[in-house]
């Protein structure tokens, strides 16, 4: 099925794929495909989006989210017997072979982040260009698999906002603004309890994707709020040591959920970035021609 959708994008959702999407802009050989953070859908990325018409974008919803189906889906579709990341690998990979996609650029937010590195890893060919956006990409932290359990079992109780509630001001900079908040709380409310506890149990559970930043040709972003608690500058320069040419931006007055934040700042840096990654392409087209 395809239906029409927002800000002159479409929405394919069918048959063929478990994971819903939306593409936005003029139509490329190599579009920007985004990944939303937990526990947003991809309207996560609509204000960047907006900032960047000109861009050929492509948004996807994690298992439960959005307009997407379960994970247990997932599961079956895939032959995952538990909640697991390359579940979500596989059903994004699903997505982007309908679309007839072979090259792109590939980005993610937290729990996108996690998932893109990990695409990365399984299909390396397939990325043009590597953006890592205010995520841990290495196995779950042992400090926060009380907070995963925790919030597994207010899920599974119906409750999931009480495990995330704290998470709009805890997880967002001092100086975001109210708005932002009330929006974020808003969003947090409308969550699904079983597509909440299946992402949790499935990031619980990662493998180890920090060699997804050497494992693939093309430009590496990796970013962070400068307020952003979850993760570190010093992360983010020992994974751009590992891949030449990097890029590290740390955007001021952001927390974790920084398209929110400051929507515009990113979207500035997505620009740049995407530029990069399409001059890169056609080298690399130039090159394997001659």
């Amino acid at each position: 099925m395809l239906e029409l959708a927002g800000q002159g994008s479409l929405t394919y959702h069918s048959d063929m794929t478990i994971l819903s999407s939306r593409r936005s802009g003029p139509a490329s050989s190599t579009p920007l495909v985004l990944l939303h953070a937990m526990p947003l859908d991809s309207t996560m990325w609509d204000r960047v989006r907006s900032i960047l018409s000109e861009c050929d974008i492509l948004t996807i919803d994690a298992p439960g989210f959005g307009a997407s189906g379960t994970g247990e889906e997932l599961q079956a579709r895939f032959g995952y017997e538990k909640p697991a990341i390359g579940a979500i690998v596989q059903g994004v990979h699903e997505v982007t072979q309908s679309l007839g996609l072979t090259r792109f650029a590939l980005g993610g937010l937290s729990m996108g982040g996690t998932v893109a590195a990990a695409y990365t890893m399984r299909y390396p060919r397939e990325i043009a260009g590597l953006a890592l956006m205010d995520t841990n990409i290495g196995t779950d932290l042992p400090e926060h698999r009380q907070m995963r359990i925790d919030g597994i079992a207010a899920a599974e109780a119906g409750d999931g906002y009480s495990s995330v509630k704290d998470w709009v001001t805890t997880m967002t900079s001092p100086t975001s603004s109210q708005q932002v908040r009330a929006s974020l709380d808003e969003r947090f409310h409308r969550l699904s309890n079983p597509g909440l506890a299946w992402l949790q149990k499935a990031l619980m559970t990662r493998p180890d994707s920090t060699a997804a930043v050497e494992a693939f040709d093309g430009p590496l972003l990796v970013e962070r709020g400068e307020d952003d608690s979850t993760t570190t500058h010093q992360q983010l320069v020992e994974w751009a040591a590992r891949h030449p040419g990097t890029r590290v931006v740390e955007i001021p007055q952001a927390g974790h959920f920084v398209a929110d934040e400051q929507p515009e700042a990113l979207a500035d840096v997505l620009r740049e970035f995407y530029s990069d990654v399409l001059e890169s392409e056609a080298a690399r087209n130039q090159s394997e021609s001659i």
